[in-house]
């Protein structure tokens, strides 16, 4: 499967153009081949969205690191599972060192890169038979406690896509990776509170901090979290092979 445009997503995978992609557009490798002077197009459309890869300096890597490790002592709270299966939400992970160590396990790498959609925070690309995960470079400088965090709940996200181990999307997956932010958002309020508090920048205000509130609304319909499910993931399909679609995701696609 390959979807045209992603040109509303706040997180998701990229499906490449099957003509002249770029290998490896996403890692290490890339940087240290492009410095060695291999003739590479530095960007590459993937399902209508450009990626640049960036060099990643040492301190950008610490960061990723501690966003890791940090991911790698989230513990979801048994009420809170309950609550998303409730939903109709299946979890691809029950906890975040489970994410972690999958992608330790499957080699996967995270880095920076540039998209051509400054409103995407961060995409799994699977343009290679080993996907990468990516975060939109315009968070490189992020070095906050909290950025860190927030940072981390991107990784889970993208690590809740790889794990089926395909290119397909829809609006099921979307709803379980995004449960997966949630919990660990929530693992993160507990566990240090006050954290995200006052924190402006798009990645908490449209991100972390967004569906945080919209799947613990009151409103027992969840409209609101139906509405901006809809606007951002609406086109793609109900389920996907491994992810059957609930009822929450016939009822997204229904308002797209």
């Amino acid at each position: 499967m390959r979807v045209n445009s992603l040109n509303s997503l706040s997180y998701g995978k990229l499906w490449p153009k099957s003509e002249g992609r770029l290998k490896n557009t996403a890692n290490g490798k890339t940087n240290n081949a492009l410095e060695q002077g291999k003739n590479h197009n530095p960007a590459t459309e993937k399902g209508g969205i450009y990626v640049t890869p960036v060099q990643t300096t040492k301190a950008q890597e610490d960061t990723i690191q501690k966003a890791l490790n940090e991911l790698s002592k989230v513990e979801f709270h048994p009420n809170d599972v309950l609550y998303m299966k409730n939903l109709g939400v299946s979890l691809p992970f029950q906890n975040g060192n489970e994410a972690v160590e999958y992608l330790k396990s499957r080699n996967i790498e995270v880095a920076y890169a540039e998209f051509s959609n400054p409103n995407v925070h961060a995409c799994l690309d699977t343009s290679d038979k080993i996907p990468n995960v990516l975060l939109n470079s315009k968070y490189k400088e992020l070095t906050s406690f909290a950025a860190i965090l927030a940072i981390s709940e991107a990784f889970i996200h993208e690590s809740g896509h790889a794990k089926d181990g395909d290119s397909e999307n829809s609006i099921q997956e979307e709803i379980n990776c995004l449960a997966l932010n949630v919990l660990t958002h929530q693992y993160y309020k507990k566990t240090y509170p006050d954290v995200f508090k006052d924190q402006n920048s798009p990645l908490f205000f449209e991100g972390v901090n967004l569906y945080d509130s919209l799947f613990f609304d009151f409103d027992p319909e969840k409209k609101a979290l139906k509405k901006r499910i809809s606007e951002k993931y609406g086109f793609l399909n109900v389920s996907s092979r491994n992810h059957p679609g609930s009822q929450m995701a016939y009822d997204i696609k229904t308002r797209s």
